[in-house]
């Protein structure tokens, strides 16, 4: 009895307490960031996401436009996400986890070598699954990791 109340307990601190959306594509803003709508076939209610936990190249950096047509495949306008809101960033846009047709769109970019696993906001449990992701693109010279020193974003503009 006492452990089914423990783990009934702990499943209660996991829960998020911001409610999971399904959005439709309006244009993919660049390499992390989407505009959706809440209506389908709508322009009304417009939202601006980032994706959550990762860092793709800025538009002034090499493989920006590659991780920009990247996401543009991913979520042609007008497609179907289901979002899972996490926090907001220093910017006050929302964050959130991404999936279109159950494919995790934040990973899909990393598998492709496209981002990096942003090191001061992806906490959850799940990013250890994603720094391996990152560090086999990199063995493996995907993406960006072609490059000979590929720089993160957080370090492009200083």
């Amino acid at each position: 009895m006492q452990k089914a109340l423990l783990c009934l307990l702990l499943s209660l601190c996991c829960v998020c307490p911001a409610h999971a959306w399904t959005g439709y594509v309006l244009r993919v803003e660049d390499g992390n960031s989407i505009l959706l709508s809440t209506q389908e076939n709508s322009s009304a209610d417009q939202v601006l996401v980032r994706l959550y936990g990762i860092e793709a190249p800025v538009l002034q950096q090499p493989y920006a436009k590659e991780a920009q047509a990247c996401l543009q495949r991913l979520l042609p306008r007008g497609a179907k996400v289901n979002i899972e809101p996490t926090s907001k960033d220093a910017d006050g846009v929302q964050t959130a986890l991404v999936q279109v047709d159950g494919t995790s769109v934040n990973y899909q970019l990393l598998v492709e070598g496209l981002a990096w696993v942003d090191r001061t906001s992806c906490k959850a449990l799940f990013c250890r699954r994603w720094y391996i992701q990152e560090h086999r693109a990199v063995e493996d010279g995907r993406g960006l990791w072609g490059l000979k020193l590929p720089t993160p974003p957080w370090q492009w503009s200083r």
